[in-house]
């Protein structure tokens, strides 16, 4: 689906600027809720955040890493979804979206798991994937690096044709491993608010 590589590219070149540019970018204030069409969220509550992008359909916010050229992104946004009448209908239909993404050879996949999960009152398929990007672009070059991401993809209460995608996602060395990802996004994830549009 195009949704799914659109969001994919933007995660990965919003990557690259948070390792060259995010001192030039402003700190957002833990306190302040990101609002877009029919999502409110606090961000997260760990380090330094800055806005990536922002609009009425999406928030991007990210975070450097431990190290040089590692990074944090959440992203909330929605999108289109057909009308589907049952929880196991939305969970084939976001497991085959994500599968259509085209195979560039880039990404080697290592982990991918999909499975129907609450989130604050709405239906959702959770997935958490891991792969290595062979071609990850740093400053200086390229090389070898982890992509790893936690989300949920939820129909929105209040409109069953409407989907939300919040993802939290990390982006690393191989030897920095990030041990509290699982924590950092469930904690992120469950001050997500479906509201009216």
């Amino acid at each position: 689906m195009a949704y799914y590589l659109l969001l994919l590219s933007f995660v990965l070149v919003s990557s690259l600027f948070l390792a060259s540019c995010a001192t030039v970018a402003p700190i957002v204030n833990s306190n302040s809720p990101i609002n877009i069409y029919g999502v409110t969220t606090l961000p997260p509550q760990n380090g330094d955040w800055v806005v990536i992008a922002a609009s009425g359909y999406q928030s991007s916010l990210g975070s450097k890493g431990i190290n040089k050229n590692e990074s944090h992104v959440v992203n909330v946004s929605i999108f289109k979804l057909p009308s589907l009448d049952s929880d196991k209908k939305l969970l084939e239909y976001i497991v085959s979206s994500r599968a259509s993404t085209p195979d560039t050879g880039r990404f080697e996949n290592r982990e991918n798991t999909e499975n129907l999960s609450p989130l604050n009152g709405a239906v959702c398929v959770k997935y958490h994937s891991r792969s290595t990007d062979t071609n990850a672009k740093i400053q200086g070059g390229n090389a070898s690096m982890v992509y790893e991401s936690i989300g949920y993809n939820c129909q929105h209460p209040k409109s069953n044709t409407v989907g939300v995608n919040i993802e939290y996602s990390s982006r690393y060395f191989e030897d920095t491993g990030y041990s509290t990802l699982q924590y950092d996004s469930d904690v992120f994830f469950n001050g997500i608010e479906f509201t009216e549009f």
